[in-house]
């Protein structure tokens, strides 16, 4: 193990936390002073290994983590997800707050006995085309047994998959990245600023990155826009909506696009840009749809929205059992002391 305290690690996974200087010194039961913590953060001081490990246990985090061990994220996999949009300051600062809370997270599963393994039912496929991408996501929906209908939460449908998927600052412009840490854990990271979005476009956010994780896209193809192919076939499978609106229509109504939207979970510019591709819509109507509608109003506000929040639960479930154990253990050793 690397034997230098890492400080900027110890103010990383306190921010991370929302914890305060103050609440640190109380989680710590006083042991230190609050401008003792400052300065270990600033590295002008270092702290001891007993207090060291007292640190960690306050801050869900594994000792060995403020020595530059834990999580590895693979920054060039970052870097290419938010396509090259994250300064290099911001990328590092990223960077810095997946590893942390995906080391949170993975110490949880193994204080629970709660450990996720993560598969790929697509790794031998490659994925170059329109066709390739709706392919991919139509079997995806058969190896996860998910059938041909809406998806009510694909947060939950992920995490039960094994994907790692935290809330993160980014910049404005930025919805989501996704990332593998320590090349086992699919890891997609989320902006912290839901204003900036809406619940449709955090799941076709959601989707596209998974795309990213899944898909083997050969060098020379068009990422992006294979990954939003995957998105938009795996949010509604193109047979599912040709028996929601037709094969073939020469015009589509805001009402009916209303109702998908609040069905399956998809913005009205995704689902036109998907009818499109399907064909069921000339260029001229789609044209029409974003000329005289989408463009006028890109938040589509008004125009129905998908009832079902995307809610990260899974963490939040297992720091209640590794609370509920602790709590145990406590009350079994107290017990033990008073016979």
């Amino acid at each position: 193990m690397n034997t230098e305290f890492n400080s900027s690690r110890l103010r990383i996974a306190r921010n991370t936390l929302g914890m305060s200087l103050d609440s640190l010194v109380e989680q710590l039961g006083n042991a230190v002073t609050k401008q003792a913590i400052s300065k270990y953060e600033r590295g002008l001081m270092t702290p001891k290994p007993q207090l060291v490990q007292k640190i960690a246990d306050a801050l869900g985090v594994k000792e060995a983590y403020f020595y530059g061990k834990g999580i590895d994220i693979d920054i060039p996999m970052l870097r290419s997800t938010s396509r090259d949009r994250l300064t290099d300051e911001e990328e590092h600062r990223l960077a810095e707050h997946l590893a942390c809370v995906a080391e949170r997270y993975i110490l949880l599963e193994e204080k629970t006995a709660l450990q996720k393994s993560f598969f790929n039912p697509l790794a031998n496929i490659t994925v170059c085309n329109k066709a390739e991408a709706e392919q991919a996501a139509i079997l995806l929906r058969k190896e996860w047994q998910i059938g041909n209908g809406e998806i009510p939460s694909i947060t939950r449908l992920l995490e039960r998959k094994g994907i790692r998927i935290f809330m993160a600052p980014m910049p404005s412009h930025i919805l989501g990245v996704s990332t593998w840490g320590s090349r086992i854990y699919p890891i997609i990271a989320l902006s912290d600023n839901q204003e900036n979005t809406t619940v449709e476009r955090t799941r076709f956010t959601l989707a596209h990155e998974l795309g990213h994780l899944l898909l083997n896209i050969p060098p020379g193809c068009d990422n992006e826009r294979i990954c939003n192919q995957f998105a938009g076939t795996l949010l509604l499978p193109p047979q599912t909506l040709k028996e929601e609106i037709g094969e073939k229509r020469s015009l589509l109504t805001l009402e009916e696009m209303i109702d998908l939207r609040m069905v399956y979970g998809m913005s009205i510019a995704a689902l036109i840009h998907q009818a499109y591709d399907l064909e069921i819509i000339s260029e001229d109507h789609y044209n029409w749809w974003f000329d005289r509608l989408i463009n006028n109003n890109k938040k589509e506000i008004g125009w129905g929205r998908y009832i079902v929040p995307e809610t990260i639960g899974r963490e939040r479930r297992l720091k209640s059992i590794a609370e509920e154990q602790k709590a145990n253990t406590l009350k079994f050793n107290t017990n033990n002391l008073k016979k």
